[in-house]
């Protein structure tokens, strides 16, 4: 072994978590940094009105794609065997394929409504979102069942497609004037690319334990040990992306599309750590505390989630003060001047990110323990907040700003009561197994 790869050798983690965590995490930071710099030429492309219709789909798409699989995807986590997890990832994809055709007359129905300000979609809208529901759903059935093989570099080089294709997308065609087209065209491309090849080492991965056939009995018995999924997990991510989701179509009625631009990518900019490493220590997350309490180590389960929460807490602190002090001088000058209100929008939202970042990683322990139950409180809270901030906003006409801090600021303290249900679940579950 020569002296450089002694070197990388002494430099890469001893612990299997941490090493999980580095490779994800470096593949999204690898994803998202193509995404970042693709970004101020992007805001020179596009106008905010035109990114903030795209936004509005994908206020629709967050939320529909999130009980896309009735949560069944999670079920592959926990399945006993991998023999099963080839029945559980075939209930999956056929509901994948189920719910996002019924995607597109939803998508319609919101349409022709007026709700929210969705009759700014084109009216071909409903029909793109076929495939792109199509492509990300099975990515997401795909990525959990990776996630249960360990394929942890597969899953970052889908993820650094999937940006490539994205970026690509929008870069080439907004460069001879694309519009709206261009930007839906390139959530297609992203979610296509990233689908096929997450699939083919997937599959390669578990062909071994494949049964020689999965008839309807098989499925429906995964379908019932499994329930809770459907049952109780799948309001509960809905009630969760709604309240995620609702902020973006409530800025659009309230103060137009511009402004849903600007918001969009406030967002955008603001998720980046949770995207980058939120999302990363979430899935190995749950990838570790499903193979304590399949081991029957409820002292090493709660281990991980303290340490986890501690680590979260004081890394989260450096992106909530550099939006709070540099965001809103530092917009204008990478984005335009016409992305100036997103600086200070971004600023205001710094709040509800940090708690997000925080927090949201470790609520993968509800899926793991079965308890989804609990998840309702913090879901129902965290919507009926942001209904009421939005008719309080209505009603006093509060600024675009005052309408932001004040979403920041209830939204924290719903992830602040989601933290005290989360400790006693932990506490409560962990000690009986």
């Amino acid at each position: 072994m020569s002296r450089l790869q002694r070197l990388l050798s002494r430099l890469k983690p001893q612990n299997a978590l941490y090493r999980s965590i580095l490779v994800l995490s470096g593949g999204t930071a690898l994803a998202q940094l193509i995404g970042i710099c693709s970004l101020p030429l992007v805001t020179r492309l596009y106008t905010p009105a035109e990114i903030g219709t795209v936004s509005l789909f994908l206020s629709f798409f967050g939320f529909w794609v999130t009980g896309i699989a009735l949560r069944y995807e999670q079920a592959l986590m926990i399945a006993a065997d991998d023999a099963e997890s080839h029945v559980v990832h075939r209930l999956a994809t056929i509901l994948v394929v189920l719910m996002s055709v019924l995607g597109v007359p939803v998508l319609w129905l919101l349409q022709q409504n007026h709700v929210l300000e969705f009759q700014l979609l084109p009216v071909w809208a409903p029909l793109i979102a076929w495939p792109i529901l199509l492509g990300y759903g099975l990515f997401m059935v795909y990525r959990s069942w990776a996630l249960r093989g360990g394929l942890v570099s597969q899953i970052s080089q889908a993820s650094i497609v999937r940006a490539g294709a994205i970026a690509g997308t929008k870069l080439g065609l907004g460069a001879f004037g694309g519009g709206v087209v261009a930007l839906f065209a390139a959530e297609l491309a992203g979610a296509l690319s990233s689908m096929h090849r997450l699939m083919q080492a997937t599959k390669l991965h578990f062909a071994a334990s494949k049964p020689s056939t999965i008839g309807y009995l098989q499925l429906h018995q995964a379908g019932l040990r499994y329930a809770k999924f459907p049952m109780l997990d799948t309001p509960s991510a809905w009630l969760d992306a709604l309240a995620a989701t609702l902020p973006l179509p409530m800025v659009a009625s309230l103060y137009g599309a511009e402004a849903a631009g600007w918001f969009g990518l406030a967002r955008l900019v603001l998720s980046l750590p949770n995207a980058q490493i939120g999302a990363a220590v979430a899935d190995v997350f749950q990838m570790s505390l499903a193979e304590a309490v399949r081991d029957k180590d409820p002292q090493r389960a709660r281990s991980v989630f303290y340490m986890l929460l501690k680590k979260l807490g004081l890394i989260g602190l450096v992106p909530l003060v550099v939006s709070l002090a540099v965001l809103p001088w530092a917009f204008p000058i990478v984005f335009g001047q016409s992305w100036a209100p997103a600086g200070t929008v971004a600023a205001s939202l710094a709040p509800w990110l940090y708690s997000a970042f925080v927090i949201s990683p470790l609520s993968r322990a509800l899926p793991v323990l079965q308890a989804q139950e609990w998840k309702l409180f913090y879901d129902v809270t965290a919507l009926v907040l942001m209904i009421g901030c939005y008719f309080l906003a209505s009603h006093l006409a509060l600024s675009l700003v005052e309408f932001c801090l004040l979403v920041s600021l209830a939204q924290a303290l719903g992830y602040v009561a989601y933290a005290l249900v989360l400790y006693l679940l932990v506490e409560s579950r962990l000690q009986k197994k």
